[in-house]
């Protein structure tokens, strides 16, 4: 049954993504941004396009020992980063308050101690995690993509690494306003119809761990006010997990 049902949307898919160049010349206005600034599909044949994932996505991933092996794989990168940071900066113990709260030039930038030791913590984690998912789910994750959201469309617009990358040279940094970045996106094969998101967390303090779960608050732009993962929810469906040293995955 389900191998007709793969089939059947397959099949359906694949001829509407024939026509789609031709449909979007003659009618712009159903079609839809993917995956960059040039790329478009009919609106329908996204939807058919989506139904098609979303059912081998369902055969794929909702295998429990499957997204289990994924997790363990996160959870092993995130207590690897933390122990490889701390042996490399802190003599392999782990800070105090005040050390956290320390600022002074770390790295070659001025900030505090806590934000330096996340963000090479979050480097080593996100490289062991590329490795062993590169290892484990070729071509079903993505690391770091970058999404747009249109509110009014609840449309998802990928960013690509090459456009990012070019907007920050131009310091064109009011394009990416308002977009997220999670850190790992479990998908299956295309990130913009992600099933699982995971952000690595790591908490300078560890009884800093348990305070709304390490999720960070904005403070400007469209979601001030609002935490990282109520956004993240909103705009790439229900499945946000953090991922924290020793305690793996967290709500």
């Amino acid at each position: 049954m389900l191998a007709s049902v793969l089939l059947l949307a397959s099949q359906a898919s694949a001829q509407s993504l024939d026509s789609a160049s031709s449909a979007c010349r003659t009618q712009p206005a159903l079609c839809a941004r993917v995956a960059g600034e040039e790329t478009v599909i009919p609106q329908a044949a996204q939807r058919l396009a989506e139904f098609g994932a979303s059912v081998t996505a369902t055969a794929v991933v909702w295998n429990e020992a499957h997204k289990e092996a994924i997790e363990q794989k996160l959870t092993w990168c995130a207590n690897m980063a933390r122990e490889k940071v701390l042996r490399q900066h802190m003599g392999g113990r782990s800070p105090t308050p005040a050390e956290c709260r320390e600022t002074k030039e770390f790295g070659g930038k001025v900030r505090t101690r806590a934000m330096f030791l996340g963000e090479e913590m979050h480097k080593v984690a996100l490289a062991c995690a590329e490795m062993e998912l590169g290892a484990l789910r070729p071509g079903g994750f993505s690391r770091e993509p970058r999404y747009r959201y249109n509110t009014d469309t609840r449309q998802r617009e990928l960013i690509s690494p090459e456009k990012e990358e070019a907007l920050l040279e131009e310091g064109c940094y009011s394009e990416l306003r308002g977009t997220i970045k999670p850190d790992i996106v479990i998908h299956a094969g295309n990130p913009l119809l992600p099933l699982f998101v995971y952000d690595f967390k790591f908490p300078c303090v560890s009884s800093e761990s348990r305070k709304r779960n390490g999720w960070c608050q904005y403070t400007q732009g469209p979601y001030a006010g609002r935490y990282q993962d109520e956004v993240y929810k909103e705009i790439l469906g229900p499945f946000v997990r953090a991922i924290k040293p020793w305690l793996g995955v967290t709500p």
